[in-house]
């Protein structure tokens, strides 16, 4: 399964409601996280809300990791929006393509997109990080499509 590639040349600017699930939650991560122990907090209780608390420990440790990976490697620093705006940053969009494109095992692309967010030194173990990070995370869209698909109509 591929996800939606974004067009940011579109008229109208990318929303969190034109985002598939685990790309949603992603860039809700993204924002929470920078928003100190409150959003750090948010994001463990909405992790382990839908995931579990074990699943939502290995996704945190590797979002943890793919952050000090950017921090450490990245060209710059990603532009964040704050967690109450509904619409994406570039940077928003590319990091949320970028990790389910790892996960996906799509590696040609997840290593072009690496390239573009850090140096050479950090690519290979950036997308190791994004794909752990991505793998609950679409497992548990996986899960909403399946109960919605099994919904009486």
């Amino acid at each position: 399964m591929k996800h939606a590639s974004f067009t940011l040349s579109d008229a109208r600017p990318l929303g969190l409601s034109d985002l598939r699930l685990a790309e949603a939650r992603l860039v809700a991560m993204l924002r929470l996280w920078g928003e100190g122990a409150a959003g750090q907090e948010q994001v463990w209780n909405g992790l382990c809300a839908v995931l579990g608390s074990n699943r939502a420990r290995n996704c945190l440790s590797a979002f943890e990791d793919v952050l000090r990976l950017l921090r450490r490697h990245g060209w710059r620093a990603l532009t964040v929006l704050p967690s109450e705006v509904t619409r994406l940053s570039e940077d928003e969009a590319v990091f949320a393509r970028f990790v389910l494109t790892a996960t996906e095992q799509d590696r040609d692309t997840a290593y072009l997109d690496a390239s573009f967010l850090v140096s050479p030194a950090g690519i290979l173990p950036l997308i190791l990080a994004a794909s752990r990070a991505g793998l609950p995370l679409l497992c548990e869209e996986s899960r909403c499509r399946l109960h919605e698909a099994m919904r009486p109509a």
